[in-house]
């Protein structure tokens, strides 16, 4: 992930981003976002400013991967009765003595319906190919109907590499973050590279991270030339430690403010034009480094709670989100591991 090839190949890529048609869109590179560990989504993902270790924390910025880590983080996620399904593995490697946090996310979506061929559009005479009123309308009249034997279904899978790394600009050290997106829908694929930026900030005991994300902006090249493009967006996050003297807990709050150039949330908590503005929190308590009872609302208003607990080389995190509608509907659970190599080293020798 050296910067020798690494900014080449993206100045490439946005050089053909001028040479095609393209959109500008709202939505695209969600995946790097909310495909996630437990321990994240449990404190509503405002973890902007809040390094907590392991490799997976990258993602909310990539100023976190300064940490070495040798623990291996893997999770999983099902939603909608198994419709929707995310899966997340992070680790570290090594490069001229400098660590690169990897992190690899899937999205799968199946059994998406098509039913665009249910429709038998023949108007009123019921029989195709006579150009009479109500043929071809696109409309469900009297005396026409669906034929659901005509209803197919297709798949969607996106399947994303984000590698963050450090690099010092100007003796101030730097976040980097690349992610490259395969995006696949139905006989559709697409291919993109984004870059994201991050900085951390530390005044007394509180400390300050921004994200700059798909900065200048993301793509993605679709087979048939369209170029789907996607604003930069900006986040900025705090975090506050308290240690409990006369007992063993610690306290984490957070807070973040998420800037959207795009809109792209249909349920902004603040909106104007083309921007909006949402905020999210979450407060972590640790009892003895072992067990962790987390609460917190993310930037779209869900609830959010999970536990987690800690030994000696592994740890489980468990997370809850719960929809802000009241209905129930959308509750879904996300349960990631933490493993260290020396852990699966030691438990491999045992046998």
């Amino acid at each position: 992930m050296s910067s020798l090839w690494t900014f080449p190949f993206l100045l490439i890529f946005f050089m053909s981003l001028g040479f095609s048609n393209g959109y500008w869109v709202n939505y695209g590179w969600e995946i790097f976002e909310h495909v996630t560990d437990a321990r994240t989504a449990a404190l509503g993902n405002a973890t902007t400013a809040y390094q907590f270790g392991g490799n997976s924390s990258s993602l909310m910025n990539p100023i976190f991967s300064t940490q070495g880590s040798q623990e291996i983080t893997l999770a999983h996620q099902s939603r909608f009765a198994g419709l929707l399904n995310n899966d997340l593995a992070s680790f570290q490697i090594q490069r001229s003595g400098k660590p690169i946090q990897i992190n690899l996310l899937y999205e799968g979506i199946g059994q998406i319906p098509d039913t665009r061929n249910m429709l038998l559009d023949w108007g009123n005479d019921g029989q195709f190919g006579t150009n009479d009123p109500g043929e071809g309308n696109g409309i469900l009249d009297e005396g026409e109907r669906l034929d659901a034997d005509q209803i197919r279904f297709f798949s969607q899978h996106q399947i994303g590499i984000h590698a963050a790394f450090n690099h010092s600009f100007r003796q101030m050290p730097l976040g980097i973050g690349i992610k490259v997106l395969s995006y696949i829908l139905d006989d559709h694929y697409a291919l993109g590279v984004g870059v994201d930026f991050g900085l951390m900030k530390k005044i007394k005991e509180t400390n300050i991270g921004i994200v700059i994300r798909n900065l200048p902006a993301s793509g993605l090249i679709w087979n048939n030339g369209t170029v789907e493009g996607t604003t930069p967006s900006i986040s900025v996050g705090v975090h506050q430690p308290l240690e409990l003297k006369k007992i063993p807990v610690k306290l984490h709050s957070m807070f973040n403010l998420d800037i959207s150039t795009s809109n792209r949330n249909l349920d902004s908590q603040l909106g104007f034009a083309s921007f909006s503005v949402d905020g999210s929190f979450g407060i972590e308590g640790i009892y003895k480094d072992k067990l962790f009872v987390r609460v917190g609302r993310n930037s779209v208003n869900n609830s959010t709670g999970g536990l987690g607990m800690k030994w000696d080389g592994f740890g489980v995190d468990y997370a809850f989100l719960a929809p802000n509608l009241g209905s129930g509907f959308g509750n879904h659970h996300l349960i990631s591991l933490n493993v260290t190599l020396d852990w699966v080293k030691s438990k491999l020798n045992e046998k």
